[in-house]
């Protein structure tokens, strides 16, 4: 609509809805028809996809299992079954082997005898309607014609039921390679992410049947079962893959809201999911009740009305809960596990196995189905807490009971609760988020310090040469610690102390017995001794030699 009012962004306080939009006539029961109803709002925060290393995985996946699944189906080894027999005769022996392959829609038969083998093929259809024309030219009846081609005919339509369903696996895997391709060029199909889930259900409940109907002997699953099979494990990773890898981070702040200008307006809401950006929710309206899906799509805030009814034409209201799916849980889960191994031993346990996956299935998706009465019809509402805010749900579905008995007995329809419960659960996960965030900087920091710290180099052990001694490093000695005694200094005495309290004086050491005199020597000191004179120099009376020559004369 053009005259949309804008709404604020989710981490802010949402505005009020827009007034709804003008109803028809009712038709004198209550109810009000009016189509669904669309009002957009812009919203601050558009939703934006990116091509991430997850696509690449899932569609991998994807390709291989529909490889897989088509060899599987096109191929001839579904079940195979081989005999050997010897024959003695004329003193000689004949080794004969056969070996039989049935595949969905022919088999074939291989006859060896001693090493020279026969291959024929055959198409299952076609050996049936012969072998049932060939009885009626025979003048058969019925019963005879059922025990000679009965054999056939079940093995016909067992290869046709799985060829069908398998088929349609394939087909719904083929969709989920197109949803891929369209939502990178930014179109989303809506559950593209179940997509895979679908296409492996389809090729599971046709290998299932296939064995189901199929006449018992002692033939053993052949190659070709076994590929189907891994397609369907390989379908269902890849739907796992997507669904756990593709968790975008809730919007901070309440979810989205159905919200109206009317003050007397009042919201209750029934189911939220996970990410904050879908809700159901009952609204009740001056005379009227609607319940709303509200989604935000593209950037939009988007508000369906479900229905429309006047609050004095509701007469009643249903809740159903399945509570007894969660009880026998494990009871499931065994069959399931049972079924699938079954499934290879006993054919006729195969429904088991069907039974089991659809009760785990619903016990997974936890359903609570909500039924509203009128004077007209009875409007049913099925929810589940799959990828829903499962605290946000469960508090909603213990509080409808008595709030809707609360309004048909004429009160108003309170969903003040659910906000503060919803307030609650969205501060509590603020505060693991912060808490989240504080424990990886903390992590992150821890590794930027050890990668900054120095690093000390061993001391390089000395290489040992042959025949010489590695030199030897002085060591030195530790000298000694001389314990000195400890001196302590006396405090010094107070002012107001007398000079008697001063402590005694320390007593003198032993004085020493004195020493004997020197005796005196009387005796004269000897003359000190005379200098000697020293002998004449001796006369030379030898001429002393001529001068040496002069240079030039």
């Amino acid at each position: 609509m053009d005259d949309a009012k804008p709404m604020q962004p989710q981490d802010a306080p949402l505005a009020a809805h827009p007034q709804p939009p003008t109803m028809q006539p009712s038709d004198g029961n209550g109810d009000l028809h009016a189509a669904e109803v669309t009002i957009t709002a812009p919203h601050t925060e558009p939703v934006k996809h990116s091509l991430s290393h997850t696509v690449w995985i899932s569609t991998g996946l994807i390709v291989v299992a529909i490889l897989l699944a088509m060899f599987g189906a096109l191929s001839d080894n579904w079940a195979v079954e081989e005999e050997s027999e010897t024959i003695e005769g004329f003193g000689t022996e004949v080794t004969i082997k056969t070996e039989s392959k049935i595949g969905l829609d022919d088999f074939s038969s291989t006859v060896c005898i001693d090493g020279n083998c026969t291959i024929e093929t055959f198409d299952l259809g076609s050996v049936y309607d012969n072998c049932t024309s060939n009885a009626a030219d025979l003048e058969l009846t019925s019963s005879e014609t059922e025990e000679i081609c009965g054999g056939l005919g079940d093995t016909a339509r067992a290869g046709l039921t799985g060829m069908i369903l398998i088929t349609m696996g394939i087909c719904v895997m083929l969709t989920t390679l197109l949803a891929t391709f369209m939502s990178t060029r930014g179109t989303v199909l809506p559950y593209a992410q179940y997509y895979p889930f679908g296409g492996a259900a389809f090729t599971l409940v046709g290998v299932v049947a296939w064995k189901t109907i199929l006449p018992e002997g002692d033939a053993s699953l052949g190659y070709s079962a076994w590929m189907t099979i891994a397609s369907i494990v390989l379908a269902t990773a890849a739907g796992g893959y997507t669904v756990y890898m593709e968790r975008t981070p809730r919007i901070p702040g309440l979810g989205v809201r159905a919200l109206t200008t009317d003050p007397d307006a009042r919201e209750f809401v029934l189911r939220e999911n996970a990410m904050g950006t879908k809700s159901t929710s009952l609204v009740e309206q001056g005379k009227v009740l609607r319940l709303v899906h509200t989604k935000l799509d593209k950037g939009d805030i988007v508000a369906e009305d479900h229905f429309i009814i006047q609050k004095e034409s509701l007469t009643g209201f249903t809740h159903y809960r399945y509570d007894w799916l969660d009880n026998g849980k494990y009871m499931w889960w065994l069959m399931t596990a049972f079924g699938i191994i079954s499934l290879f031993k006993d054919s006729q346990q195969s429904p088991l196995l069907l039974i089991g996956v659809l009760l785990s299935l619903a016990q997974l998706f936890d359903p609570e189905l909500l039924s509203f009465e009128t004077n007209s019809r009875r409007h049913r509402l099925l929810l589940y807490r799959q990828d829903s805010n499962r605290e946000l749900t469960n508090f909603s579905m213990n509080q409808i009971d008595s709030k809707m008995q609360q309004l048909l007995s004429g009160g108003q329809l309170d969903g003040s609760s659910i906000e503060v419960k919803a307030a609650e659960i969205e501060e509590k996960r603020s505060a693991e988020i912060i808490a989240k965030q504080e424990a990886a900087a903390a992590l992150e920091l821890a590794k930027v310090s050890a990668e900054t710290a120095p690093v000390i180099a061993p001391i390089p052990t000395p290489i040992a040469i042959p025949g010489i001694e590695p030199p030897q490093q002085p060591i030195a000695e530790a000298e000694p610690i001389v314990a000195w005694p400890e001196v302590v200094i006396p405090a010094p005495p107070a002012p107001t102390e007398v000079q008697s309290s001063l402590p005694p004086p320390l007593p003198l050491p032993p004085q020493g017995q004195p020493l004997p005199p020197l005796p005196l020597i009387n005796e004269p000191l000897p003359p000190p001794p005379q200098a000697q004179p020293l002998p004449p120099l001796p006369l030379i009376d030898e001429p002393l030699p001529p001068p040496p020559p002069l240079w030039g004369n």
